[in-house]
């Protein structure tokens, strides 16, 4: 069969793109090539399975990288016409009072069957286990190799997503296909990821999460923070608060330049006078010795360990023989726990790719790819990122929307 258009990864922008596409041009012969056995693999565990579809808040100063394609993609195709879209599909949402957009199932799969239902619906061709190995100039357009296999056509349209997440089909194979043919591609990282600190404190504390104010430092200077739920684990730090800001710790990673340490305040609700106050009263109830000195105040296990990094022990010891200036030092440590940070957890535990084909290679208007025309790409292949809470599948959606409307345009 002869196809109008060849999208290249079967994933949340790819599947957006083929129903946008036989829809801005009915009759457009659409073929979906996914390297899984099945497409939307990641799209099942965004949200853990709720799929945070978007963010009502979304802006573009909530992306990195290439914030202008960012820019460009969200006002071709806003949140309000996203929602929008995928009440036309069948899927309704509801918004949460912090601006994430879900589906009204909070089921990701009910996302991902509204997708290929009306896609297929609309004549799309998907063909799962399609691992395309290269992309190549043709005299019909372009030559898409699979195996043995070459299907051609005039438009590609390339969504293989990034590097993150391999469990879930992310690679960095992909890439390939643009960087063979000249495409220049930014350093990589992984983002909205677990960090790996040292342990020798944080290890006796696994399992216990916390709210508190992260933040992140690079020799001193503050680079990013965060304030919300914290998890300890026994290789670092993870939890929402964390992931949130995590990016500036994949970008130090692959350089590796000066010290970058994590700040816990434990009780950002308070400074550091008001709970020096607080463990100077506290010393005095009765019976209490230093392992229940600041039990109701933070997790007993939390309030020992900070102690411990305080350096105020005994534990056995008795609180009323705390003096000013162990009580200015427990004060301290609870408003700001400093922990050396030693990278994240890399692509394995990262929900997103930071880096990617670079934005000098798009026009930014329609996506298509300046040295290849007839090539366009959308979604996390580019070098786009965004913040955590629905704004890499926002960005997903708009961004297939531009390559599809630039693509059946020309049709």
């Amino acid at each position: 069969m002869t196809y109008d258009v060849i999208v290249i990864g079967g994933g949340a922008a790819g599947l957006a793109a083929s129903v946008f596409l036989t829809r801005e041009k009915p009759g457009c012969r659409v073929l979906v090539l996914e390297k899984n056995p099945r497409v939307g693999k990641k799209l099942m565990a965004t949200g853990n399975g709720t799929c945070n579809l978007t963010n009502a808040n979304a802006t573009s100063a909530d992306y990195h990288g290439a914030p202008q394609l960012a820019k460009m993609a969200l006002e071709a195709l806003t949140v309000p016409e996203t929602r929008a879209f995928f009440t036309s599909i069948g899927v309704d949402c509801v918004t949460r009072e912090d601006g994430k957009v879900y589906p009204a199932s909070l089921q990701a799969g009910a996302v991902l069957d509204a997708l290929r239902l009306t896609a297929e619906a609309q004549g799309v061709t998907i063909l799962c286990e399609k691992k395309v190995d290269t992309l190549k100039k043709a005299n019909a357009g372009w030559a898409v190799a699979v195996g043995r296999e070459t299907e051609t056509a005039p438009y590609v349209l390339v969504t293989v997503g990034g590097a993150a997440a391999p469990a879930l089909g992310g690679s960095a194979e992909g890439y390939r296909l643009l960087t063979d043919l000249g495409c220049q591609k930014t350093p990589l990282f992984p983002s909205i990821v677990q960090l790996r600190t040292a342990t020798d404190f944080v290890r006796a504390v696994k399992g216990i999460r916390v709210d508190a104010t992260l933040r992140l430092c690079l020799d001193g200077r503050e680079l990013a923070r965060n304030t919300g739920e914290v998890l300890f684990t026994d290789y670092g730090l993870s939890g929402p608060a964390v992931m949130q800001i995590s990016r500036a710790v994949g970008d130090w990673e692959r350089q590796k330049k000066g010290q970058m340490t994590a700040h816990l305040d434990l009780l950002p609700q308070w400074d550091e006078s008001d709970l020096h106050a607080r463990i100077g009263q506290r010393r005095y109830l009765p019976g209490r010795t230093l392992e229940d000195l600041l039990t109701g105040l933070v997790n007993k296990r939390v309030g020992q360990t900070v102690l411990r990094v305080a350096g105020v022990l005994p534990l056995t010891r008795a609180a009323n023989t705390l003096t000013d200036s162990e009580v200015a030092c427990v004060a301290a440590t609870l408003a700001n726990w400093s922990i050396p940070v030693t990278g994240t957890q890399g692509f394995g535990g990262a929900q997103v790719t930071a880096g990617g084909i670079s934005a000098t290679e798009a026009d930014t208007a329609t996506l298509e790819i300046k040295r290849l025309p007839g090539v366009y790409a959308a979604g996390e292949v580019l070098d786009v990122d965004g913040d955590c809470g629905g704004y890499n599948l926002q960005f997903a959606w708009s961004s297939a929307y531009v390559a599809a409307k630039a693509i059946a345009a020309k049709l």
